[in-house]
């Protein structure tokens, strides 16, 4: 994972590093090169006490200006003085001992051999490692030597034309000259953080300079800088040995620009190769002023428990859809069963003529029970579409006000009256409404009704068959005419007279046509404007919620628009609630229409060749439904089985990974910090003594011997 963060602080503090580098390494090349390290034997190594604590105190300087306050009572410097291969000769330490209280003795421990006052006439006794100074109020300064290996050792390689070679060898030679400087760290340490124990290298930042003369061109650093003085061009390279390791990172889970270097390779064209020496200053502190210990993942942690916990609440929202359409499965057997039994019904009812006007009432009534079947079906598509908002809920915040009406008038230009989705969702739910009013079984149902009231009886049929006895009849099927004559004849093999058959035929089928005829051509424009409005407002529903951005790729799986429906889950079962509400709603305009079954019926005795008979079963149209249903139902247990799938497969591993990824890496970065800021001594130190320590390590000269 990437911790930008941890880049951030990285790149911000890279500067004032390189900076403190370029200080150190100028001091160094300065006081330091001209005596300290440039003689040719220990005699020679030695400069005066006053240039030595000169330069002591300005990299001491430099080390508490990076604490921030001067807090050190034992200040150490390291020299380690090296061939031109950086293989270790040597190795003296300079102790400064800051006598704050100016107290007349002072208690330090020491592992060094040949202790020598360098600045004073200051004496101390010694038992062991542990030395008693008489300081008589004054700091003291001191020096001896070791054999204890130093924590950072460099190994030097030089090439001429991409060829290994001596460096001794290289002296004087002419050509493309590369210096590679490796450094490996070795002072490991185990950190305990929150129980759990990790090895760690101390965090030692290494900045390696020399100065080069005008015989170098075309300088090239990798892992560092050229600066020039104007005389002289000075390299400056750093690197931070053992950090990767520590850290357990591969190199892609960092950025680019996040780099953890442990070398400095230094190119150029040379004439005359000549190197005076190189200084490296080694310091275990310096990660300390990135903070890298205080980064906070408190609120990516919030963030994760919320998208937890949302996940949870979208398993849950996902179950109540399921269960309720499970239901509405269950209920979808009755309705089927109902449609069945109303066509068979049909067939029973004969009353006379006298009662048409109560047989309308009675019609009326029966629309009412449409209403209430309605409402039933509405109530249903509420518990769905609870089911889903509860879902949808889950994964949304609100929007502003603005963000809403934008939405909205995106959505409205789709639905304008003219668009393709206007008149697809109009024309559909209009011949919708039309073939289902149309249909065989709603016809028959009708003219049960009809029958109901009487206008089927036997009377009324003799009335219109004495009509047909009188004016002839028109067949409207097969548009043959018969003549009064014709009618009075009687049918083959029957008692019954053509006119009297004629007579109970459109009086037991046409008029339950023409009543259905009306009804559809009075209400399907009602209904298409009804649920294109329904899924309109739908749409913008589906379109505000579908702005959220933190969770747009777990409210994409539940608002995926079906090719076949043009519906997503959130805006499908929200049209329907919407659809069925109004038509509930639109019922008692189906009530009104019934009222004109009087004058559709003298039409339809005055033009019964205008009766056509109609479209769908009404029974077979139920299956439809029941079958769609069926597969709602089980594509909202896939969905279900989809969330619980995403959950444990996508949203938990997501939790794991934060808790075990992320939170290694912050525990790594804070134990290397302490390490680093743990190893304050090379020597030891005495109780109460604070620490602070560099090493310094120098390389001979690369020349032509004279």
């Amino acid at each position: 994972m990437k911790i930008k963060e941890l880049q951030k602080r990285f790149s911000g503090k890279f500067a004032i590093r390189m900076m403190a580098g370029v200080l150190v390494i100028a001091m160094a090349g300065g006081s330091f090169a001209a005596g300290y390290m440039q003689g040719a034997n220990e005699q020679a190594m030695m400069v005066e006490a006053a240039e030595k604590s000169e330069l002591e105190e300005k990299i001491g300087e430099l080390v508490n200006q990076k604490k921030g306050v001067d807090d050190t009572t034992k200040d150490e410097t390291v020299y380690v003085i090296s061939d031109a291969k950086g293989n270790a000769g040597k190795v003296i330490v300079e102790e400064w001992l800051k006598n704050r209280d100016g107290a007349d003795t002072m208690e330090d421990v020491s592992d060094l051999k040949g202790i020598t006052n360098i600045k004073g006439d200051e004496t101390f006794t010694q038992n062991g490692k542990k030395l008693i100074w008489q300081a008589n109020g004054k700091d003291i300064y001191y020096e001896g030597t070791t054999d204890k290996q130093v924590p950072i050792t460099e190994r030097v390689t030089y090439y001429l034309d991409g060829t290994e070679i001596e460096p001794e060898q290289l002296a004087g030679k002419s050509g493309k000259v590369t210096i590679r400087f490796d450094y490996e760290n070795h002072e490991k340490t185990t950190i305990e953080k929150d129980g759990k124990k990790m090895e760690v290298y101390v965090p030692f930042t290494v900045m390696t300079g020399m100065v080069v003369s005008d015989d170098f061109t075309n300088i090239e650093v990798t892992n560092g800088r050229v600066i020039s003085d104007g005389k002289n061009n000075i390299v400056v390279g750093m690197a931070m040995p053992g950090l990767h390791e520590s850290l357990q990172k591969e190199s892609d889970d960092f950025d680019s620009d996040i780099e953890f270097p442990d070398y400095v390779e230094v190119s150029a064209d040379v004439e005359n190769f000549s190197l005076e020496m190189t200084a490296s200053i080694a310091m275990s502190g310096l990660l300390s002023d990135l903070n890298l210990g205080d980064i906070d993942l408190s609120d990516i942690e919030d963030s994760i428990k919320d998208l937890s916990d949302g996940s949870e609440q979208l398993q849950d929202g996902s179950k109540q859809m399921k269960d309720g359409l499970g239901t509405l499965k269950d209920r979808m057997g009755e309705f089927t069963k109902g449609a069945s039994d109303l066509s068979s019904g049909i067939k029973d009812y004969t009353e006379g003529t006298k009662k048409l006007k109560d047989g309308l009432h009675t019609l009326n009534a029966s629309v009412g029970t449409l209403s209430k079947g309605a409402e039933a079906l509405d109530a249903s598509a509420k518990t769905i579409a609870s089911g889903v908002k509860t879902l949808d809920q889950a994964l949304h915040a609100p929007m502003s006000e603005n963000e809403k009406a934008a939405a909205k008038q995106q959505v409205s230009k789709q639905f304008a009256e003219n668009s393709e989705t206007y008149q697809y969702i109009y024309q559909s739910a209009a011949s919708n409404f039309t073939n289902t009013m149309t249909s065989e079984a709603t016809v028959g149902q009708i003219q049960a009704g009809i029958a109901g009231v009487g206008l089927t009886s036997d009377g009324v049929v003799a009335a219109l068959a004495q009509y047909y006895a009188e004016h002839g009849f028109i067949d409207a099927t097969t548009g043959k005419q018969y003549s009064p004559t014709q009618c009075q004849a009687t049918v083959p093999g029957t008692n019954t007279t053509y006119a009297a058959y004629f007579a109970g035929s459109v009086l037991k089928g046409g008029l339950a046509q023409a009543v259905a005829g009306g009804i559809a051509a009075n209400g399907s424009d009602a209904v298409g404007k009804s649920v294109v409005s329904a899924c309109e407002s739908a749409a913008q529903t589906a379109a505000i919620q579908g702005a959220e951005n933190a969770k747009q790729t777990i409210a994409a799986q539940i608002e995926a628009v079906d090719e076949t429906s043009g519906y997503s889950l959130v805006s499908g079962t929200s049209a329907l609630n919407e659809g069925i509400s109004t038509l509930a709603a639109n019922v008692p305009e189906l009530v009104s229409g019934v009222s004109q079954l009087a004058t559709g019926a003298n039409t339809l005795v005055a033009n019964n060749d205008q009766l056509k008979n109609g479209a769908f079963d009404l029974s077979d149209g139920a299956n439809k439904i029941s079958e769609g249903v069926g597969q709602l139902d089980d594509g909202a247990d896939e969905l279900y089985r989809g969330v619980v799938k995403f959950n444990e497969e996508g949203i938990s591993k997501l939790v794991d990974a934060f808790h075990g990824d992320a939170k290694d890496l912050i525990d790594r970065i804070d134990a290397v910090v302490q390490a680093g800021e743990n190893y304050t001594t090379f020597t030891g130190l005495a109780k109460d003594q604070v620490g602070s320590v560099k090493f310094i390590i120098k390389t001979d000269a690369v020349k032509v011997s004279e």
